[in-house]
C-alpha cells in the first residue's frame, strides 16, 4: 500500500497524527498503528511490518498479527 498523496502525517512521540489534506479529517494512531505506519510508509512489505511488530512484543503468532496488519491496511485503504 502507498500512503495518499492527500495525507500528510507527523510523529508526535509514539503515535502519529495523519491529515486528509482535502478534508481536514485527522486520525490519531495508537501505538501498534504507528508500527504499521512507519514501515509502510518506507515501502516495507507486510511481513516485514509482522517481523517488525513479533520482535517488538516478542510474540511467534505471526499469522495473527498478519491478519491484524492485513486488517489495519485495508481501513486505511477505504479511507
Amino acid at each position: 500500500m502507498e500512503i495518499s498523496k492527500n495525507v500528510t502525517w507527523k510523529t508526535l512521540g509514539e503515535k502519529i497524527v495523519a491529515v486528509k489534506v482535502d478534508t481536514g479529517e485527522y486520525y490519531t494512531m495508537n501505538e501498534v498503528a504507528s508500527l504499521i505506519w512507519l514501515p509502510l510508509s518506507d515501502g516495507k512489505s507486510m511481513e516485514e511490518i509482522c517481523e517488525q511488530i513479533t520482535q517488538k512484543y516478542d510474540n511467534d503468532d505471526k499469522s495473527s498479527i498478519l491478519k491484524d496488519v492485513e486488517e489495519q491496511i485495508r481501513e486505511w485503504q477505504q479511507e
